[in-house]
């Protein structure tokens, strides 16, 4: 049986001289294959890189956004352990603290002690789960690092030597403590 390349120079499609020319291309190409380690990459190949390098990509977003719901749940946990190991148990008393929250006016029944605290700014009030916590000033950094939004009421202590001297009502203290 002969050869493709006899059956076509036999039919006259192609002649010695086409013959032997796709015989050295053919070397060519064979001998630059185990010289570079390269092989030639087909159409079919490249899609296939292609679609794999779009997954390795998708995988990459999944993670990420895996890894930040995994952070915010740990950010959420180191929230409750703080407020938990820092919020102040003793504050009931007969006095209404009110201050905002979401745009309405909430209230605390606190004693005097530690309404002077939050006046002062010595005491935060912060909100987690819709239930409003004290804690102290060290502690609201802290959470404030964390998550601001938690923060609901810090004062901050105000130096009366900043105050604008040529203020006409300067004479005229504003109680802290109205009740409504």
């Amino acid at each position: 049986m002969a050869s493709l390349q006899e059956q076509l120079m036999k039919s006259g499609l192609i002649n010695k001289q086409k013959a032997k020319q796709a015989q050295t291309e053919k070397r060519r190409k064979a001998k630059q294959k185990k010289k570079k380690g390269t092989v030639e990459v087909s159409e079919a190949q490249r899609a296939i890189d292609a679609q794999k390098e779009q997954q390795k990509q998708q995988d990459l977003e999944k993670n990420r956004a895996i890894q930040a719901e995994l952070d915010a749940r740990a950010a959420h946990g180191k929230l409750i352990q703080m407020i938990a190991q820092h919020c102040e148990k003793n504050y009931q008393g007969e006095i209404d603290y009110h201050f905002t929250y979401d745009n309405k006016v909430k209230r605390i029944a606190i004693n005097d002690t530690t309404q002077q605290s939050l006046i002062n700014g010595l005491l935060a009030i912060c909100v987690l789960n819709d239930e409003f916590y004290l804690i102290n000033k060290e502690a609201t950094e802290k959470l404030a690092e964390i998550d601001a939004s938690v923060l609901v009421a810090l004062h901050e202590k105000v130096d009366m030597s900043d105050m604008d001297e040529d203020d006409p009502y300067a004479e005229f203290a504003i109680p802290d403590d109205l009740i409504w």
